[in-house]
């Protein structure tokens, strides 16, 4: 029995999978149409028949890649805040996110967005959503004081970026101790205590 033809979603996720394998390896600008048919295991013109071009196929992963984020955020339904701020920095932080070749693409995408209207505009709405979701946040607890909740999202949101960039490009800043400092900060923001303690502190 001849194998049923995969959905047209399942195609291009596929091709999308794809450029982000050529773009963790080489970069967007050493990747080719014909590099990302390759690794998709097709050739360059069934590509053309799911997308108009390369620039295409990377607005696609991008929004693909967005909403998967927000779809995924955290429930700020929990009661605990400490436990909903913890939830929040393992999110972002935690065992097995965003390791360096993923964080090397998302970076890619936000230099190519400066000069791309449409990408731009992908970033901008993601941007806008996790400040949302962070003010949400800080409207559930007491920002830290002086604070407003959109005051407070926007220092948040900051801070992903900044850790994120930081232990991209700084040998000398961990996964693990961005993770800590952002979970730290974040619950200083939140006005909620922190419980952790350095070793051997009082």
């Amino acid at each position: 029995m001849a194998r049923a033809a995969e959905p047209r979603a399942d195609r291009r996720a596929k091709i999308a999978k794809a450029l982000y394998t050529c773009m963790s390896k080489r970069g967007y600008a050493n990747t080719s149409l014909k590099d990302i048919a390759e690794a998709a295991g097709m050739t360059p013109s069934h590509v053309g028949y799911y997308f108009d071009d390369q620039a295409a196929i990377l607005e696609y992963y991008a929004t693909d890649l967005c909403e998967r984020i927000v779809a995924s955020f955290p429930d700020l339904d929990e009661a605990d805040p400490a436990q909903l701020v913890d939830a929040i920095a393992r999110f972002c932080f935690g065992e097995g996110q965003l390791n360096t070749a993923f964080l090397g693409v998302i970076q890619e995408v936000s230099g190519l967005a400066v000069h791309d209207a449409r990408l731009c505009e992908i970033k901008r709405e993601h941007a806008s959503a996790w400040r949302s979701y962070l003010e949400q946040l800080f409207e559930l607890v007491e920002p830290r004081s002086g604070l407003t909740p959109r005051e407070a999202a926007w220092l948040a949101h900051a801070m992903l970026v900044g850790f994120d960039t930081n232990s991209l490009f700084d040998r000398g800043l961990s996964r693990e101790t961005a993770h800590e400092l952002f979970r730290r900060e974040l619950r200083a923001l939140a006005g909620v205590p922190d419980v952790k303690r350095r070793k051997g502190s009082r």
